[in-house]
């Protein structure tokens, strides 16, 4: 679990790695009230879950893909509480996806098998709730990587992809994908695309200014919106209690 991170969502960090935010226009209707669950992982993350995807918004996103600038053992956690929390959070179905075929992980934060997921989904016949693992007691569900990973190259660029998230759209209230670190592989920027948006995640102290200005413009040309970013592994450089003041 990550020693500490910081939303990047209203922080000046933000705008000074990523441009200007993007700020959802308000609703005067709620869109789904919170429970009273205790959240999973730091309160941070729960601060994520909120602002993303809980405010009153118009065309609040229902698929997102969490991006990872680099590489980082934390960032599927991430992807994963966020499912985890929102899941905790509302009466909504929500469906948490391995799209990182590189390095499939999703599997080992649920303990589920990895035998059938999205490569296998991509592949062959069937619903999609075929390859989906429902959580026992829970309105979470998981699609792991799958085990057609080293077949799946050239279905992933096809339509068949897109399809599927259609029916992921369509059997679940909100789907988060941990997707492959952006930059490094060319499926990340067509995730995005299908997406409603993408959150980065940056490591603190690794994670150059300059990377991140550049993937922002990348995913820009590419069409995909930034709905926000995530710091992992934030220090405070002054006491927390005083820069939560700022």
């Amino acid at each position: 679990m990550s020693k500490n991170i910081e939303v990047l969502l209203r922080a000046k960090e933000t705008t000074e790695l990523l441009g200007p935010k993007n700020i959802f226009q308000e609703s005067p209707e709620p869109r789904r009230p919170a429970t009273r669950v205790p959240p999973v992982g730091t309160k941070e993350e729960a601060e994520l879950v909120q602002r993303v995807f809980l405010l009153p918004a118009y065309e609040a996103p229902r698929l997102v893909v969490f991006h990872q600038v680099g590489q980082m053992d934390e960032a599927v956690g991430i992807c994963a509480r966020a499912g985890q929390n929102l899941a905790s959070q509302t009466d909504a179905s929500v469906c948490v996806v391995d799209g990182d075929l590189h390095s499939p992980s999703l599997h080992e934060c649920f303990g589920v098998d990895n035998l059938r997921g999205l490569t296998d989904a991509v592949l062959e016949s069937g619903p999609i709730q075929d390859f989906v693992h429902p959580l026992s007691g829970s309105n979470l569900s998981v699609l792991t990587g799958g085990s057609r990973r080293g077949e799946a190259q050239a279905p992933w660029k096809s339509e068949r992809l897109r399809s599927r998230m259609t029916e992921l759209r369509a059997e679940f209230s909100y789907v988060l994908v941990n997707g492959p670190p952006v930059g490094q592989h060319l499926d990340a920027l067509l995730l995005g695309q299908i997406a409603d948006g993408v959150i980065l995640i940056l490591e603190s102290h690794l994670t150059r200014r300059e990377t991140a200005r550049a993937v922002k413009e990348n995913l820009a040309a590419a069409n995909v919106k930034i709905l926000g970013a995530v710091l992992n592994n934030h220090t405070f450089s002054i006491p927390e209690t005083l820069y939560k003041k700022l």
